[in-house]
């Protein structure tokens, strides 16, 4: 399912966008925003998968936030896999 992340749909389970929403809650500290760790951190396609991540240079981030990145791009693309095994094996 697509959910909104940083103005952009990324393709996401249920339990990756529980996990998603735990890392903001945990670094929403004062008025900052954990929201804010991912803003123009990453890009996505028209499926809403991550097709690059990319960290400002002048902007810390925390190791949660680029390993969930992370995690969920290698996820979102061994999910890509697996439809496109099960579709080719169903043709044969």
């Amino acid at each position: 399912m697509k959910r909104i992340v940083d103005y952009k749909a990324v393709e996401m389970t249920d339990e990756e966008f529980e996990y998603y929403n735990q890392i903001i809650k945990e670094f929403t500290i004062g008025t900052y925003n954990g929201r804010e760790m991912f803003h123009d951190v990453f890009e996505t396609d028209e499926n809403g998968i991550i097709s690059i991540i990319r960290p400002p240079l002048k902007k810390e981030i925390a190791w949660a936030a680029i390993l969930f990145l992370q995690n969920l791009m290698i996820n979102q693309r061994l999910r890509q896999m697996e439809d496109w095994i099960k579709k080719i094996t169903n043709e044969k």
